[in-house]
């Protein structure tokens, strides 16, 4: 599912002009803290620091979380920086979403100023 999502996102953007690419956001859930900051620039890279404390959040299994994140980092041509702490796992998951959520659209909005991409080589990716 991560990897078609990400597939989408990423034709959705086209060649990504016009866009401000970069993008971050913190997002609370009760005792929980998640910061996301991205590139969507076309170069996939994912780094996950999500500590969470069990091994499933009811019947989801928690290392498939970061697996998640990898695979639309990965198909979506996004650098994913992704951090968080808190004491329950499922804030903290719910976090992570959010911010990510937050984030893409921030890097995603349209730079007005901005006439193709935003890249001093001229190209992205």
């Amino acid at each position: 599912m991560a990897l078609v999502l990400g597939a989408a996102f990423a034709q959705a953007l086209g060649d990504r002009s016009g866009i401000v690419r970069f993008g971050d956001a913190a997002v609370p859930m009760d005792e929980s803290l998640a910061t996301s900051v991205v590139d969507v620039g076309g170069r996939p890279y994912a780094v996950i620091d999500l500590p969470f404390k069990g091994k499933r959040a009811g019947k989801l299994p928690l290392q498939l979380i970061e697996h998640v994140f990898e695979s639309f980092a990965r198909a979506g041509g996004v650098t994913l920086h992704l951090k968080g702490r808190g004491r329950n796992d499922h804030h903290l998951a719910e976090a992570a979403f959010k911010a990510l959520g937050r984030s893409l659209r921030a890097a995603c909005a349209v730079d007005p100023r901005r006439n193709g991409v935003a890249s001093t080589k001229g190209s992205l990716g």
